[in-house]
């Protein structure tokens, strides 16, 4: 059985950030269990509701390691690492929400998976 762990990444955001600021990005659902050769398909979404942020970008966690980035949506031009398998894709609008997609699950696709939302890309 292969464990998707997904965690909410919430942007604090520099400047000035007033108690009733609701910027913010959320990540659904918490987690997702699946057997080995499964798929998770438009099961894993990302949106945020932060104005001048066009794009969205995707990183795995795999255990006891550090983040590595999946890839990016710029608005709606997507750019995927070189080495990303072709298993693992996401599509959407880097300005509102993209959903991640994980086909034939294997040991190696157990892992945290987060996204952020940016307004440049580094």
């Amino acid at each position: 059985m292969i464990l998707l762990g997904l965690l909410n990444c919430f942007l604090h955001l520099s400047g000035t950030v007033g108690a009733s600021d609701s910027k913010h990005v959320e990540q659904k659902p918490p987690f997702i269990i699946r057997k080995y050769g499964d798929s998770v398909n438009n099961e894993i979404k990302c949106s945020h509701n932060i104005t001048n942020y066009q794009v969205i970008l995707w990183y795995k966690q795999d255990r006891g390691k550090s983040l590595k980035l999946l890839g990016y949506l710029n608005t709606n031009i997507l750019n995927h690492e070189e080495d990303l398998e072709e298993r693992i894709r996401f599509d959407g609008d880097g300005r509102k929400e993209s959903t991640l997609r994980v086909t034939d699950l294997n040991f190696n696709d157990s892992a945290l998976y987060f996204c952020a939302a940016s307004y440049t890309v580094l």
